[in-house]
């Protein structure tokens, strides 16, 4: 049996999921069960290891709006070129077209990370850019 503080689960558990069997479900609904704070410390330890389940779980897991700027703002600004089409799939449907944009325009990116913004956006990085210097 299982101390009352320790969490049913873990993000190293979920590393190399899809998030489409029954475990994903149940981790769904346990997971809004959770404080904020734990809920984004959740998803912020998966991030690294399976960025496109931890997008998943942010679209799921009924964070405040504020919240999941910053989780926006933080993984702009420290992950991997690599996860830049995923943050625009995973977070457009959220924060929506316009927000988004702004938030990103508005971050001080790495120029790598600028640049596959822009790619996979097809220059709407640019394009706000240039609407907020304006």
């Amino acid at each position: 049996m299982t101390e009352m503080c320790e969490p049913q689960y873990k993000p190293e558990q979920f590393v190399r999921r899809s998030g489409t069997a029954q475990v994903d479900t149940d981790l769904r609904r346990w997971l809004r069960s959770q404080s904020v704070s734990e809920r984004i410390e959740f998803i912020t330890t998966l991030f690294p290891g399976n960025y496109r389940y931890a997008l998943s779980l942010t679209r799921s897991s009924q964070l405040p709006l504020e919240e999941v700027i910053r989780l926006l703002q933080h993984w702009l600004t420290s992950a991997s070129h690599n996860c830049s089409q995923g943050l625009i799939d995973g977070l457009v449907p959220v924060l929506g077209e316009t927000r988004f944009w702004n938030i990103a325009a508005r971050t001080e990116l790495t120029p790598i990370m600028s640049d596959f913004l822009n790619y996979y956006s097809n220059g709407k990085l640019k394009q706000y850019r240039e609407q907020t210097s304006a």
